[in-house]
């Protein structure tokens, strides 16, 4: 379990202030990034989108390794896609499918993810836009302050093998906008907290930061 700084840390955004970006996202004229915009990404731009029929989606990543856990995890906070059949709740339960499973964080863990993906009502108001959502990755790392916070955890709240990853990346959105394809794009930092091994053979994720205040 992470010590009381960490909690602290991982404050929680209002889910409306979050989808309020996703709708006003469309709800406007193109905001379309030109070319100097586009960072060298970590995966390939989702050029075209998933094919009607889809009915699945790729599970996060099992791995004992933290940083492709932690990126695999980044990936599927921010890809999803409202024109195919999946429903919303499939791509809460790939993240919720890692989760620590000791439990302790789980009810922290749903409301992290309240902040990250649509509400309900919101992804059906982004279904008439056709709107889609994915992130290109510029840069994943223990942040800075990691070290101090292990140094300090002389209560051993922490299990062994728990770790952050701070993320940068482009979150992008493409949709239908008065008849006319439209995307915008939008800088955004956070970070993952998880644990690996020792304690699981396979990495689990324990809870999210606020999204754009990465631990520094």
């Amino acid at each position: 379990m992470p010590p009381r700084r960490i909690l602290i840390a991982i404050a929680i955004l209002a889910t409306f202030v979050a989808m309020l970006g996703a709708c006003l996202a469309f709800a406007g004229p193109s905001n379309a990034p030109s070319p100097a915009d586009s960072p060298s990404a970590s995966r390939t731009d989702p050029g075209h989108r998933s094919p009607p029929g889809t009915t699945s989606i790729s599970p996060v990543e099992k791995t004992d390794n933290p940083e492709t856990f932690a990126v695999s995890v980044a990936s599927a906070l921010f890809d999803w896609d409202t024109t195919t059949a999946i429903p919303l709740s499939d791509y809460t339960g790939r993240i919720l499918a890692v989760a620590d499973p000791s439990g302790e964080e789980s009810a922290g863990l749903v409301t992290d993810l309240a902040t990250y993906l649509p509400s309900p009502a919101s992804w059906a108001d982004l279904r008439g836009y056709r709107v889609r959502q994915w992130i290109d990755i510029n840069s994943y790392a223990v942040p800075d302050s990691w070290d101090e916070t292990r140094a300090d955890d002389a209560g051993r709240e922490l299990a062994a093998g728990t770790t952050a990853f701070a993320v940068s990346g482009l979150r992008r959105r493409s949709g239908i906008w008065q008849g006319e394809q439209a995307q915008t794009v939008e800088r955004v930092t956070f970070t993952v907290f998880i644990t690996c091994r020792p304690t699981y053979d396979e990495c689990k994720l324990l809870r999210l930061s606020q999204l754009n205040h990465p631990l520094p």
